[in-house]
């Protein structure tokens, strides 16, 4: 079997009390801010194309922090030790949401901010599905472990590797049932990501929430989770949800209406982040300027060649 840190801290992290998991994180994540790395200033540097400014040196700290956070929650949710963190989460327009889910699905296009499994263990909790998409990670072990406690969340988890589509399955599973779809979308790992204007500059993210509306002529809403109060020992989580998300009926001509719908909920998004953007945990490539060119020119043919 590989090791893998974080099978570890699965093992280990739900038989400690929630407070005593919470301090280690934050202290931990301060030491990782510290030292710095790849991740760090991958991390620096989004932040600053999503606000136009150079992050303090405190903010990066407050957003690793907030990335470490994310994490040691997840691990404490599957245990009756993580109860409490269902305690402290607000979810603004929950109920237009919930309600828009009542005759069909819902897709909920997020990124990934704040804590999104424990916002989504709240909507379970609060009588919803949800139905999602999740990247697989390596070893397998790990990917199962982190489904198995999703799901005894009460999520449907469907896997996806990268470079690999499972939008069909996701339509048949979806179409007709009163479910909230959550997809995480700021980042696409699909090679065929659709290009918009993500704060102050051009990024490459997934085109599966706008689709996936589009496909089952079904409400399409963006929210941005951020954490609030915090604490070394914890945080409470606010939800901000806006939609439904639109684009005119009539677009310009040669416009996509995908991508229009892409834009439109992007730019609700960038707009709730860059005001904490310390919540923000994006460690990848998300900015076309940082992009591989090839990977680039890959995403861009395979774009035309599905519009044509």
């Amino acid at each position: 079997m590989t090791f893998s840190p974080l099978s570890a801290a699965f093992a280990l992290a739900p038989r400690l009390p929630l407070r005593v998991v919470m301090r280690a994180a934050h202290v931990g994540a301060g030491v990782l801010a510290r030292r710095g790395g790849a991740p760090i200033e991958r991390l620096r540097a989004n932040m600053a194309r999503l606000t136009g400014e150079q992050p303090s040196r405190d903010l990066l700290i407050a957003a690793v922090r907030s990335h470490i956070r994310n994490y040691a929650e997840e691990l404490m949710l599957g245990s009756s030790r993580g109860v409490p963190l269902l305690e402290g989460v607000s979810f603004d327009r929950f109920e237009a949401l919930a309600a828009a889910s009542e005759d069909g699905p819902v897709v909920l296009a997020l990124g990934h901010s704040g804590s999104w499994d424990r916002a989504g263990a709240w909507v379970c909790a609060h009588g919803r599905g949800i139905v999602t998409v999740a990247e697989k990670v390596e070893p397998p072990s790990l990917f199962e472990r982190f489904v198995a406690l999703r799901e005894g969340l009460g999520m449907e988890i469907i896997g996806v590797a990268k470079g690999e589509s499972v939008f069909g399955s996701l339509v048949e599973r979806v179409r007709g049932c009163s479910v909230i779809v959550p997809l995480l979308a700021d980042r696409d790992i699909s090679g065929s990501g659709i290009e918009v204007d993500l704060g102050r500059a051009r990024a490459l993210v997934a085109a599966g929430p706008a689709a996936l509306a589009t496909k089952l002529d079904r409400p399409l809403f963006v929210a941005c989770i951020t954490y609030e109060n915090e604490t070394p020992t914890g945080a409470d989580v606010r939800v901000r949800c806006v939609g439904p998300v639109s684009v005119p009926e009539e677009l310009a001509p040669g416009a996509n209406r995908v991508e229009a719908l892409t834009q439109a909920w992007v730019s609700e998004f960038a707009a709730m982040m860059a005001e904490r953007p310390q919540d923000w945990h994006m460690m990848q490539r998300v900015f076309v300027e940082d992009l591989d060119p090839e990977r680039l020119a890959r995403a861009r043919a395979e774009h035309e060649r599905k519009n044509r």
